[in-house]
């Protein structure tokens, strides 16, 4: 079974608000839409948590109604889930990747905090709804996407996908930073 993605929620919330507003126009009936996209929200975001964090996919980490601080390790890609918590990933003391390597970031009704490594190349998606996205030059999302990338031309680099339903996730570069 394929994990709902993002994109798969936002255009199912898009194509439920068009069909409500084509039912009212046409025949009259009239929906509460802020509470119907704001239910239909939520259970597609808790359809997505619980396909994604069975025993044989789970994430390296989790961070359900915590705080906590994940160091990630290891040359394989990796997951962490915040929800309704707040959640460090410390990317400080990762090694320079001889290979590509994805590291997701999931946030719902949380917080999220990166910090990337000072001389590790990276390219940052971000996405969120609801939410915000923040990349190290500052730029942000509150609806929609966003992109980050170093200003390198080193072949194997960190992948960081972002996405953030009602929560906000920033990432910090420590060189940037002192």
């Amino acid at each position: 079974m394929r994990a709902i993605s993002f994109r798969f929620v936002v255009g199912t919330l898009v194509l439920l608000v068009g069909a409500m507003i084509a039912v009212d126009t046409v025949f009259g009936v009239h929906f509460p839409l802020v509470p119907l996209v704001l239910a239909v929200l939520l259970m597609a975001v808790g359809a997505r948590l619980m396909i994604r964090t069975g025993p044989d996919r789970g994430a390296l980490g989790q961070a359900w109604l915590a705080d906590r601080v994940f160091v990630p390790e290891g040359d394989r890609d990796q997951r962490y889930d915040i929800l309704f918590g707040r959640g460090v990933v410390d990317l400080t003391n990762l090694p320079e990747p001889d290979h590509d390597k994805t590291i997701s970031v999931d946030t719902v009704f949380g917080a999220a905090v990166i910090k990337l490594a000072p001389n590790v190349p990276v390219e940052i998606s971000g996405h969120s709804m609801f939410g915000e996205v923040r990349m190290p030059d500052r730029t942000m999302a509150a609806m929609g996407s966003i992109a980050y990338k170093t200003p390198t031309d080193h072949a194997p680099k960190l992948h960081l996908r972002i996405s953030t339903v009602f929560g906000n996730c920033q990432v910090l570069d420590q060189a940037k930073l002192g």
